[in-house]
């Protein structure tokens, strides 16, 4: 006896891909706020029902979407020159290369400004985002300690924060360009290394 199929058309990939993309492209113009169902619908070129199948809120639809782009923030490797100035080098050149390409220049303020006034966005963003971006940042001024290129004593966490501090503030509050943020990289590099040294 045949098994039954089950009824309705079965998923589309493509269309989860253009329905989550085009969820991210409109967070990053309109933010979460700003949302709906229907212009993600109108803009992916899918009906509204198909939308509401997978994701039954926009809150749902967006984590959906936020968690495939910030997988995408992830960096192929983490680096591991030998050195803590290099992979430090490395890693906001890669992090830098990614965000025009990922749109996150503009996604992220946004989402910054939002979440102030949202506990449940700000968790969501911690988890996805802050929380292991900074665990990439800790490792690699954990291995320049082991390698005795920092000192035994440095606060790791308050390093990263020293490291992501400048950039942020650079793309958020001045709304500097990116060719702007990457210029003050290897200064700020340059004043971790030589503050953490022995």
């Amino acid at each position: 006896m045949t098994k039954a199929r089950k009824p309705g058309r079965p998923r589309s990939i493509e269309a989860d891909r253009a329905i989550l993309r085009t969820t991210v492209e409109l967070l990053a113009t309109e933010g979460l706020r700003g949302l709906s169902i229907e212009r993600v619908a109108e803009r992916a070129g899918v009906g509204k029902t198909t939308i509401y199948r997978r994701w039954p809120t926009k809150r749902k639809l967006a984590e959906a979407a936020l968690n495939v782009f910030f997988t995408q923030l992830e960096p192929p490797a983490l680096p591991d020159t030998g050195n803590v100035r290099d992979d430090l080098r490395e890693l906001a050149r890669m992090r830098l290369r990614m965000l025009p390409i990922t749109g996150g220049h503009l996604l992220l303020p946004r989402l910054a400004m939002e979440s102030v006034d949202d506990p449940q966005l700000y968790r969501l963003i911690r988890k996805m985002f802050i929380e292991p971006e900074l665990a990439v940042f800790v490792e690699i001024f954990r291995r320049g300690v082991e390698r005795g290129e920092l000192r035994a004593d440095l606060d790791l966490a308050l390093a990263a924060d020293i490291f992501r501090g400048p950039l942020v503030f650079r793309l958020l509050m001045t709304r500097s360009d990116l060719k702007q943020a990457q210029a003050i990289i290897e200064p700020v590099i340059d004043f971790i290394v030589r503050g953490g040294a022995p």
